[in-house]
């Protein structure tokens, strides 16, 4: 049943970028809004941590998992020593990797992603050109 919520959730999302025009490329593009959790659908387990850190680490439960039951995404977290700060940061990771899972392209990874390519590209360009203008001014 969730899984057919999710379902309709993400078609809603699809048809939303096909009325807007869905153009990614735009510049006057805002990143997507980031969609709630619903604390319903998540599963969270409280694990003991490893790695470096020692005792502190290593003896406390605190490192934290979450699991998004409809979709299936996964998270884990054990940046800090805190329990509390672990669970906002999975949270918010869970939610970025949501985000990911529904808009897809035009998710703010997406978008990221797309930009980063982009002006990648352009300052490939930039130097092609330059250096074939060196050339030509050598040359002559």
């Amino acid at each position: 049943r969730l899984r057919g919520e999710v379902l309709l959730e993400v078609e809603s999302v699809i048809n939303r970028n096909q009325e807007t025009g869905g153009n990614s490329s735009d510049k006057t593009s805002q990143p997507s809004a980031l969609p709630e959790l619903n604390e319903d659908e998540l599963e969270e387990k409280f694990v003991k941590g490893s790695g470096a850190g020692g005792q502190k680490v290593n003896k406390t439960s605190n490192r934290v998992i979450l699991v998004h039951t409809p979709t299936g995404l996964r998270v884990e977290c054990q940046d800090t020593r805190s329990l509390q700060q672990n669970r906002k940061i999975a949270r918010k990771r869970l939610r970025l990797k949501l985000d990911a899972f529904i808009n897809g392209d035009t998710s703010r990874a997406g978008q990221k992603a797309t930009k980063a390519v982009t002006k990648k590209a352009k300052n490939k360009a930039r130097s092609k050109r330059r250096r074939r203008q060196k050339n030509q001014s050598d040359d002559e």
